[in-house]
């Protein structure tokens, strides 16, 4: 449980809840001097926001639409307190408090997803966060065919980095398709639809995960299976003030209007490597605490017009989800309804 105010946040809440909850758990009123309550809030879940709008959002191509996402998705510790259990380690690999079905219940529809390669493992094939290994990619995998399956909601699967057991020849990338196609076959997404064709021709076809893969010899050998990857666009920077400087630059510089690849601004910070070693940040937690509801804030504000993915750290702690639905509301495809 987390603590804040006296109010301890209980984490098996997402055990309890499925793709009919909205409201659950906390809630929050606003009273006025006579004790009569003005208005409420709750803690919110968006299971199906994108089937809720399909009759809006099919006319959309996804470079048009603002996704809300979530950075490095399987970098998650299921029944974690970081109260009780939080060391260097964890502090600094650990960038979602959820698992992925928590995630996609959220909202999220952007998974940013890097894997690693064990010849000795069986299976062999482990999502990472950089040289550390964390989830057998199966599991990952199940959870997305399975929300798929019970939702239709479009997710975009983005296999973005290799960091562990690849090297230089291309047979463990033969392997690691193989594996994803093994895995998803009955709810991957067409890729000759291609990123130029409309929500509404992958909702016509049935089968709603887009699985990207950031390799160009996937692109040239699996073209049938895999889509080209989002384009992530990093601040790499550690201070606030740094990221803000920088997700604003490229929105002024782009404005994300050239191209029908979806971009993704990769919206936290991130830690130096000495800076991990002697803990100067205090860890991912830490530091996307001291950003993320200023993220927030300019995703409902300025960027948001221009926002196409979005991808944060800890998405519980931003409002990145009711941001996205906020400004797709107010957009209109290209050529019209």
């Amino acid at each position: 449980m987390v603590c804040s105010l006296n109010i301890f946040y209980d984490r098996t809440l997402m055990d309890r809840v499925d793709i009919t909850t909205s409201c659950y758990g906390y809630y929050g009123y606003f009273v006025d001097a006579n004790g009569t309550i003005r208005s409420e809030h709750c803690m919110k879940l968006y299971p199906t926001w994108m089937g809720d709008l399909r009759s809006h959002l099919g006319k959309f191509r996804m470079r048009e639409l603002f996704i809300p996402g979530s950075h490095d998705s399987a970098s998650y510790k299921n029944g974690f307190d970081p109260l009780s259990q939080e060391n260097l380690v964890t502090k600094y690999w650990l960038t979602q408090d959820d698992n992925i079905r928590g995630q996609l219940l959220q909202g999220v529809r952007y998974l940013d997803l890097r894997v690693g390669y064990y010849r000795t493992a069986s299976p062999p094939f482990y999502a990472n966060h950089g040289f550390v290994r964390l989830q057998p990619l199966k599991k990952i995998l199940n959870q997305v065919r399975d929300y798929a399956l019970e939702t239709n909601e479009i997710i975009i699967l983005d296999v973005q980095e290799f960091p562990v057991g690849f090297g230089k020849d291309y047979d463990i990338h033969d392997k690691l398709i193989k594996f994803l196609n093994n895995s998803l076959w009955d709810v991957m997404a067409d890729p000759a639809i291609s990123w130029y064709g409309k929500l509404e021709d992958i909702w016509a076809r049935n089968r709603t995960v887009i699985l990207c893969y950031d390799h160009e010899y996937a692109m040239r050998s699996y073209a049938d299976v895999v889509w080209r990857s989002v384009e992530q666009k990093w601040g790499d920077v550690q201070r606030m003030e740094d990221l803000k400087s920088y997700l604003f630059k490229v929105h002024q510089r782009h404005a994300y209007g050239f191209t029908n690849r979806p971009v993704a601004d990769m919206a936290e910070l991130t830690p130096d490597p000495w800076g991990v070693i002697t803990d100067r940040y205090g860890g991912l937690r830490k530091m996307a605490d001291s950003v993320n509801r200023h993220v927030t804030k300019w995703y409902f504000e300025e960027l948001g017009p221009t926002a196409n993915v979005v991808a944060v750290d800890f998405v519980r702690g931003t409002s990145i989800i009711e941001a996205a639905l906020y400004w797709n509301l107010k957009r209109e495809p290209s050529g019209g309804k």
